[in-house]
């Protein structure tokens, strides 16, 4: 699932409010949204495949909770497996990010 040319990372970003908490889906995009002062607003209908196949994967696990008399929701919750992936997928981004720094900064050998 990894990609090594893949530099911006949404499903990075998702794993990570998930190691937080639990999350149903608005509240994840929400969360996002406000971390990064509106700098990245995704769609739900963007998020909900990447939540789907990390579910497949076992990367999470979903759990549906009634809140009021009719609503439900889905809760999101993150696995150990996704936290290994996201642990993964994190260093790849810093490493990433700093071989552009030292390249934009003329320190490249």
């Amino acid at each position: 699932m990894s990609k090594k040319n893949n530099f911006f990372r949404l499903e990075m970003l998702y794993l990570k409010i998930l190691d937080e908490k639990d999350c149903y889906g608005y509240e994840i995009t929400h969360t996002l949204k406000e971390r990064t002062h509106g700098k990245i607003n995704v769609k739900e209908g963007t998020m909900y495949p990447i939540l789907y196949k990390f579910e497949e994967i076992g990367f999470i696990t979903s759990k549906k909770k009634l809140v009021g008399k009719k609503m439900t929701r889905v809760y999101y919750h993150l696995e150990p497996s996704g936290k290994e992936y996201l642990d993964k997928i994190y260093s790849e981004y810093k490493d990433m990010v700093n071989v552009i720094s030292d390249l934009m900064e003329g320190e490249y050998e």
